[in-house]
């Protein structure tokens, strides 16, 4: 089990264990509750030493910067891919 009050995106850090699962709780964004999923084989100092290494990645960020990309290549606002979409 770890405490933080790192920003941590739990797919990547989930992938930096080698795809361990992990179980966390993030009610309070000051002591963020991590640990491994049932059946899961890894130690406190592994999970705190992947902690301390980690930098989360905003993945929905770079998915909207993507779309922010195309939607400039093609000269429509969000709003007009909305409409054309449906």
């Amino acid at each position: 089990m770890a405490i933080t009050n790192k920003e941590i995106n739990l797919d990547q850090l989930s992938r930096e264990l080698g795809n361990k699962g992990l179980v966390c709780d993030f009610n309070d964004p000051k002591k963020k509750l991590i640990l491994p999923a049932e059946g899961v084989e890894l130690t406190e100092s592994q999970l705190s030493e992947a902690i301390e290494n980690h930098v989360a990645i905003d993945d929905s960020a770079i998915r909207e910067a993507a779309r922010q990309e195309i939607l400039d290549r093609l000269g429509l606002t969000a709003d007009e891919a909305k409409l054309l979409l449906g």
